[in-house]
This record gives structure tokens, C-alpha cells and sequence, in this order.
């Protein structure tokens, strides 16, 4: 640490929840390419930097708008990494990926909507609130449930993710449209 700026060591180290998020960007990269037995660890390591991102950036108030817009991208990208490696595999059905990626494809929809109508420009960052939480939780539950080889309630689970989903992605696009005032 350089005695004479004790906040340049700070300055640096405000930038280690993206770091983390990036993690999973590159989890998300490897996991189609990885063998089955390595799956959990990957999956672990894709919960791990879902959680200590956001906990270290809030804890040590190291947020930023590079990290509001990083998080979301690296949590859509991983779960479709996973999900679409174990549709290929056998592991989960197309109708049960569509339900586990029922909020992410909502909110690309409303992405896309927003870029087709030159509103991108205008939208504010939207923080997280607690359906999408609870969907990205789920989400990760499944993931778990088909690591561990029980289906029995793989479609229920899938089913309560597209519903919780789809309440999150409602009210993401409540709060966009409210952020534009």
C-alpha cells in the first residue's frame, strides 16, 4: 500500500466483485467444454461467485454500474450455459429449460423491445429485487436436484421458477418503464 495514497489500494480493491463476476462469465465459457464429473465443482463455483459478488460489494459499498450490468449478464449467461449443455446431454427436457429460463428470456424480450424502439438510451440501472433473487436461488436449486440425480421434482421445481420468473420479469419491466420519468 502506498503510504502517502491509502485510498489507491481501496481504489483497487473496489474492483474484485467484478473480478468475481467475471469468474462466472468464464465458468459459463468452460462448462459445455468440461467433462460430467467436473458439473458440480462448476456449478459450485458458479454459486460461490453469485454470492460473494454481490455480498462483497455490498459490504464494502464497492458497487458500480459496471457490476449492476456485468452481474445480470454473467448470471443469464451461466445459467443458459449450464442448462443448454444438459439439454444436449439428456439431462433436462426443452420444455424444462424453458421454464428454468422463463425470466431470463422475459427480460430479453424486453431488452430487445427497448433497442427496437431506441429506448435502450433512456433506462436507468434496475436493481435486483426479491422475485428475480428467488428465481436465480431456484435456479441454482435445480441445478443441484439434476446434479444430484433426482427428478422426482425436477418438473415442479421448473414450474415454480417459470411462475416466481415470470413476477420478476413483470416487475422488471414495471420498474423500466417507472425509470424513464
Amino acid at each position: 500500500m502506498d503510504d502517502q495514497n491509502p485510498t489507491a489500494e481501496t481504489s483497487a480493491l473496489r474492483h474484485i466483485p467484478n473480478g468475481i463476476t467475471s469468474l462466472r462469465i468464464l465458468v459459463a465459457a468452460v462448462f459445455p467444454f468440461s467433462p460430467e464429473a467436473a458439473h458440480l465443482w462448476l456449478v459450485i463455483a458458479g454459486l460461490l461467485t453469485e454470492f460473494f459478488d454481490g455480498f462483497i460489494a455490498r459490504t464494502f459499498k464497492w458497487s458500480s454500474y459496471l457490476g449492476q450490468v456485468l452481474d445480470p449478464v454473467a448470471d443469464k449467461l451461466f445459467v443458459l450455459s449450464v442448462s443448454l449443455t444438459w439439454v444436449w446431454l439428456g439431462k433436462l427436457t426443452i420444455l424444462q429449460w424453458l421454464l428454468l429460463g422463463a425470466r431470463d428470456f422475459g427480460v430479453l424480450f424486453i431488452f430487445l423491445g427497448l433497442i427496437a424502439t431506441g429506448k435502450i438510451r433512456r433506462v436507468q440501472s434496475v436493481k435486483a429485487k426479491m422475485p428475480s433473487k428467488i428465481t436465480t436461488a431456484l435456479q441454482y436449486l435445480l441445478f443441484l436436484l439434476v446434479l444430484t440425480g433426482s427428478s422426482t421434482y425436477l418438473d415442479t421445481l421448473a414450474l415454480l421458477t417459470a411462475g416466481i420468473g415470470l413476477v420478476a420479469t413483470v416487475q422488471y419491466g414495471y420498474l423500466l418503464r417507472h425509470s424513464f420519468k
